[in-house]
């Protein structure tokens, strides 16, 4: 690749050049400009800056070449033609101000080609990165994908498993087949479902990860609001943040046959998930299903037994 150093270390450099020559020339040699040698010595100084650093410094060292020529070579001998002794001095010089601007012109054309080729380089390397990290985002945006197909295939099975628990006869069971459906929906263990009856709120049962949990939320600021209004109460809003700060991050109700509010499913809490829309509206889909079977509420004294849940299960 083309050198680049400062000006003054280009001079330096075509001095030292032209000072060796000329003390080997004036001191060893006849001192007429090395007239009798073939190729001529002060070529050496023409092609060495025209071909390091360009047309510039060729031009300089071929302006200094012909001048020690000028002054210094003795090419004839006796009396010639005037015109033919021009021609003679001339020569030596014109060759080197053309072969300075030539190889100044390649070396010039090598510089640029070298130039565009280090920015097709580094453009290529920029591409590359952009490559890789392109990859590695689709390889992690894979194996989420993967992971979220199990988890639906997985999810598919157990809201399966639990739809079959939920047709067997015992309490129990159909408990834990509510609460693994609600789990489902919820993505997470810590939460307790609610039965609504009048003014009272009492806890019926809950997740495995839902213990200590107040039995009785009937006069918490939570409960009152629901009763007043059934909507879903999120803590993610400044509203609803006071009605939940001691009781969970979301409240979902669920809405009986007669439109009134049936039970409450009420999340405490859900590591690495974020309270979306989409997350409520899954809830609230799974409590307009719990809300579409009246005899789940033991509204009606032939069932009522159904919902009487063994001891242990209430959160």
């Amino acid at each position: 690749m083309l050198k680049k150093r400062p000006m003054l270390l280009q001079c330096a450099e075509m001095l030292l050049l032209f000072a060796a020559l000329v003390a080997v020339d004036q001191g060893l040699m006849k001192g007429d400009a090395f007239s009798d040698l073939n190729p001529n010595p002060y070529w050496l100084p023409v092609l060495v800056m025209a071909t390091t650093y360009g047309t510039g410094s060729g031009l300089a060292a071929a302006a200094i070449s012909s001048a020690i020529w000028f002054h210094w070579s003795n090419l004839w001998s006796g009396a010639t033609d005037h015109i033919e002794q021009q021609l003679r001095l001339s020569i030596q010089p014109m060759l080197w101000m053309v072969t300075a601007l030539v190889t100044g012109e390649v070396t010039a054309s090598r510089r640029n080609r070298l130039a565009d080729q280090e920015r097709q380089h580094q453009a290529m390397d920029r591409n590359w990165k952009k490559l890789a990290e392109i990859i590695a985002r689709l390889t992690d945006t894979n194996r989420k994908l993967q992971v979220r197909i199990a988890t639906e295939q997985r999810t598919i099975v157990q809201a399966m498993a639990a739809g079959l628990a939920f047709s067997k006869a015992d309490p129990e069971s159909q408990a834990d087949a509510l609460a693994r459906l609600i789990a489902l929906a919820a993505q997470t263990e810590d939460f307790t479902f609610y039965d609504v009856r009048g003014a009272q709120v009492t806890a019926r049962f809950g997740g495995r990860a839902a213990m200590g949990q107040p039995p009785d939320l009937s006069r918490s600021s939570m409960a009152q609001a629901m009763l007043a209004t059934p909507r879903p109460l999120r803590a993610d809003r400044a509203a609803d943040c006071p009605l939940l700060s001691e009781s969970g991050i979301l409240a979902v109700p669920v809405a009986g046959t007669d439109e009134g509010l049936a039970a409450i499913i009420l999340v405490h809490s859900a590591v690495g998930i974020r309270i979306t829309e989409a997350y409520v509206a899954q809830l609230l889909q799974v409590a307009d299903l719990l809300g579409q079977s009246p005899a789940l509420f033991g509204r009606e004294q032939a069932s009522a037994a159904k919902w009487l849940v063994p001891e242990g299960k209430v959160a």
